[in-house]
């Protein structure tokens, strides 16, 4: 009886350590499942006296539960967490969900933009800036400088990261972060380009963005370009970010 008792015991208590465990690591990268499931823990402890007097039998206390009330507990616990977690949490957001096509990594921009920045900005190579604590994740940006100043152009990518509980999914924060980076100029769509694209002129500014997934792609030229005539101009810049964005992979 002793073996058998232990045996149960064993049943019980590794599951329900395996799940504390699993909870607390949750708890401390997402807080929505780890109060999520206290709040479900609580309930059911505080709803074991209103059950035992429902079915008869007298209310037990938490410390005197046996090894049927922890197993039914248990099993509670774990039939009720999901319907607790899911709605606040929204796993199906998170970059490991099966089925998100997203990226984690970004090219190098002073790569990717040499073949087309010396159309645009004649001169040396271009001067690489990254940024790992950018307003939505990492930056890479590449920047070609005419040597008399008259021009200068700017590829940059970022990488929008998801911001985790009570927050949508990072292409949804992409998408958001690309209609705010226009701030000059009244932006019009271009068609063909990743997942969106749009370009804006003012002045001697001009500038085009695109997004793939959760990738922000920018392109912004400043001054006079060397191409003979604007539509020129315009083709170059449009034909950089496309590259620009075809070089964004996704997992």
């Amino acid at each position: 009886m002793t073996r058998i008792r232990r045996s149960g015991s064993l049943l019980v208590t590794v599951p329900l350590a395996v799940l504390t465990a699993v909870l607390l690591t949750r708890t401390m990268r997402y807080p929505a499942i780890g109060m999520s499931a206290v709040l479900g823990l609580v309930l059911l402890v505080l709803a074991l006296p209103v059950l035992s007097r429902l079915t008869g039998e007298p209310a037990q206390s938490a410390a005197s539960l046996d090894l049927r009330d922890l197993g039914c507990l248990l099993l509670a616990l774990l039939a009720v967490s999901p319907v607790l977690i899911l709605p606040v949490d929204r796993p199906w957001n998170a970059p490991w969900w099966p089925g998100r096509h997203e990226s984690a990594s970004l090219p190098d921009p002073c790569e990717v933009g040499r073949a087309t920045a010396s159309t645009l900005v004649p001169g040396g190579p271009g001067t690489a800036d990254h940024d790992d604590d950018g307003p939505y994740g990492p930056t890479k940006g590449c920047t070609w400088r005419d040597p008399d100043g008259a021009s200068t152009l700017t590829l940059e990518y970022q990488l929008v990261n998801w911001e985790g509980t009570f927050g949508g999914s990072a292409t949804d924060s992409a998408r958001d972060a690309l209609a705010g980076a226009f701030t000059l100029g009244t932006r019009v769509p271009l068609l063909g380009v990743g997942d969106e694209a749009w370009r804006a002129d003012w002045g001697a500014f001009h500038h085009v963005a695109a997004r793939r997934a959760n990738v922000i792609v920018e392109v912004r030229l400043s001054g006079a370009p060397p191409p003979p005539d604007e539509a020129a101009r315009r083709s170059a810049e449009e034909r950089l970010l496309r590259t620009a964005v075809e070089h964004v992979r996704i997992r």
